[in-house]
């Protein structure tokens, strides 16, 4: 896709480029490059390999999300909790997805981790080796809070939108003691101090998104805000799984689990989570729109955790037993057929989007004698480069690659990253020398056939969800004026 081949290119750069000035071109942070950057360094150049990263991660988040469901509702419900997200057609496109989703999602698990061991009182070392540690405030630290701080800044470095997570983490703390009519006085001052250590170790990435929001948002531009229907619509796809079935089973099974733990830290957290979650994107889309199918599936962590509590073995002490003993029964049915539904819908063609396939547009070319290809744009130039360098492990094309300048001020992180010369339309007869045949990629604004004066619909194309390579085209074509 696209956005991967992306991060391989910022891969590629020096860590002193990644985290100074020169990153300012880009709206996502540096810390997932930075980690892909040092995994491309062990591993083979191969997309199997590459793939491992997000893949790990993702694996880890899915244990992470278990071992939460299951530090108080024991095995069945962390063996749900797995389930439900392993079956989420979001998340198994995200798990080999290599951009900062994934870290970002294993961060946020980490957070909430934290939260909990922080309202439950857990300490950072076991009580018998407090008494010896010579300083007191170590020994009195509540071990939750470090890992909220560490997992939030690490959510922050891998995606913007992770700046809401920590204002709607907190607010979620308050209303929860608010409802439980704790007082609030001790949980003010850890909170507060949590907050101003996340903000200071988050201030080279708070300064570089205030200028990035002045100067690279033409990176982020084709990003539209989204009525009220296409906003849930997205929510469901994210949080939920998008399916008139599979989305309703969920649904209940989740609403089981609150009903019958809704009393317990996990549950009660969980259900302010997702509404004030929702409420801060659509909010921040107010500023500059960020709500995409992508940045909100972190949040699928928490439905998954209610779905999780339907298998809780200890029921809330005010629901009816006759409920209690229904649920036992409908629990596992629910999760059956939400397991039997979910694989069938991941195994249908469709399921999971299908972009753009760059592999599919190089090895057309070099497999056809004599071809050259077309394409729009500096970054669908570097895009192409990249994918030409995991195929055929070359650091250019084997085969002509003529890019066309466009005036397009999207996609600016990859000025001045393509190695090749940018041809102006009038030039590409030219650049184009004498081939064979000639294919054209298309995606987007970076239409390459258009301003030649040509028909993309009179040739042959393979169009996916977001571009298309068209031909073969004869090269007399190009003959042609505008």
């Amino acid at each position: 896709m696209f956005d991967e081949l992306a991060s391989l290119y910022f891969a590629d750069y020096p860590f002193r480029d990644l985290w100074g000035h020169w990153i300012e071109r880009e709206t996502n942070p540096p810390l997932f490059y930075s980690l892909l950057r040092l995994w491309r360094a062990l591993v083979p150049e191969s997309a199997g390999w590459l793939r491992a990263l997000p893949i790990a991660l993702s694996l880890t988040h899915l244990a992470l999300a278990g071992h939460i469901a299951g530090r108080k509702w024991q095995w069945p419900a962390a063996a749900a909790a797995i389930l439900v997200l392993a079956l989420s057609p979001s998340d198994v496109y995200q798990s080999a997805y290599l951009r900062g989703y994934g870290l970002a999602r294993l961060a946020i698990a980490v957070a909430f981790l934290g939260l909990l061991r922080a309202r439950e009182g857990k300490h950072l070392l076991p009580a018998s080796r407090n008494a010896k540690i010579r300083f007191p405030l170590m020994a009195r630290c509540s071990g939750g809070w470090p890992l909220f701080v560490a997992g939030s800044v690490i959510a922050i470095y891998s995606h913007t939108t992770m700046l809401l997570w920590p204002p709607v983490a907190a607010l979620a703390l308050l209303l929860d003691a608010l409802i439980r009519r704790e007082p609030l006085r001790p949980l003010l001052r850890p909170l507060v101090l949590s907050g101003l250590a996340i903000l200071a170790l988050s201030t080279w990435e708070v300064w570089t998104v205030a200028i990035q929001m002045q100067h690279a948002t033409g990176n982020i531009s084709w990003i539209k805000p989204l009525e009220w229907h296409e906003f849930f619509d997205s929510a469901n796809l994210q949080l939920l799984y998008d399916d008139p079935l599979n989305s309703p089973l969920l649904a209940l099974l989740a609403l089981i689990g609150a009903v019958r733990t809704f009393r317990q830290r996990t549950t009660s957290l969980s259900l302010l989570l997702i509404p004030l979650s929702l409420a801060a994107f659509k909010l921040a889309d107010a500023v500059h729109p960020v709500t995409t199918d992508f940045t909100l599936h972190w949040a699928a962590l928490f439905p998954a955790l209610l779905a999780a509590a339907a298998f809780a073995p200890h029921a809330n002490e005010r629901v009816h037993p006759r409920l209690t003993r229904t649920s036992r029964v409908l629990a596992p049915t629910l999760l059956g057929a939400l397991a039997l539904s979910g694989a069938r819908e991941l195994t249908q063609e469709g399921t999971l989007p299908r972009p753009q396939d760059w592999r599919q547009t190089v090895t057309t070319v070099a497999r056809t004698p004599g071809a050259a290809l077309l394409a729009s744009h500096e970054s669908i130039g570097v895009v192409l480069t990249q994918m030409c360098r995991v195929q055929f492990h070359t650091p250019r094309c084997p085969f002509p690659l003529v890019v066309m300048a466009n005036p397009s001020e999207s996609d600016m992180w990859a000025k001045g990253g393509y190695p090749g010369p940018l041809v102006q339309p009038s030039d590409v007869v030219a650049a184009l020398g004498h081939p064979g045949t000639v294919y054209a990629f298309s995606r987007y604004v970076y239409t390459p056939l258009e301003p030649l004066g040509l028909d993309p619909g009179d040739y042959p194309e393979v169009e996916w969800d977001d571009g298309e390579l068209i031909g073969p085209i004869p090269p007399a074509d190009f003959q042609r004026k505008p």
